[in-house]
């Protein structure tokens, strides 16, 4: 496929529906580079942070009681706090830079004010999540996986909520919401590269 102008994607994900799969199979086909989890290292290895305290308070909002303050020189707010704003300045640095596809974060807000921004919310029955998590994971017990489940998906919800005062998994600012469940991975990825296609982003 060939990338015909810049394009900006962000995607939105319930946890078990594919949407890091699905964000990674775009990043091959267009030939732009995908940030995720990766952000972590590129914060922790640029300002000196311990990568594992940093993981620990990824995409999680700051609890006063329990979230300890950085030793490692976050000094002036809560570990996840300062790491929302950290992430928030790659991803504006990336979008200055070309195409791009940012996964969570809340980049669809926190690209707001920018130009050939297409954002995506993935979703899945939860039936389909929890086996989908069994399988990547290693879980055998369907009670646990569904638990990781519900716990995920509340800490991005009270994240996203909290940062952008929107409601997580709703319409609002998305171009689409696709349930990967019905054409799988590589369908859904597939749809969303028709997608940009008849935008005018990329031709086959």
């Amino acid at each position: 496929m060939k990338l015909l102008k810049k394009v900006l994607i962000t995607v939105g994900r319930e946890y078990g529906s594919g949407g890091r799969a699905i964000a990674e199979g775009l990043g091959r086909d267009l030939n732009i580079p995908v940030f995720d989890k990766n952000m972590i290292a590129i914060i922790a290895k640029k300002n000196g942070y311990d990568e594992d305290t940093l993981t620990s308070s990824d995409e999680r909002l700051s609890n006063p009681f329990f979230d300890p303050y950085s030793p490692y020189g976050l000094d002036t707010g809560a570990i996840s706090e300062r790491l929302f704003l950290a992430q928030a300045d790659i991803i504006k640095e990336q979008a200055d830079k070309g195409s791009a596809i940012f996964v969570g974060r809340c980049a669809n807000d926190v690209l707001r004010k920018y130009d050939d921004v297409v954002s995506i919310f993935i979703y899945a029955p939860k039936n389909d999540r929890i086996k989908r998590i069994m399988s990547i994971e290693k879980i055998e017990d369907p009670l646990a996986a569904d638990k990781i489940v519900r716990r995920t998906d509340k800490a991005r919800r009270s994240y996203y909520q909290f940062y952008t005062d929107k409601k997580w998994g709703s319409t609002e600012d998305m171009d689409l919401m696709l349930d990967s469940s019905k054409l799988g991975i590589e369908g859904t990825t597939g749809l969303i590269e028709d997608y940009l296609i008849r935008l005018g982003y990329v031709e086959n």
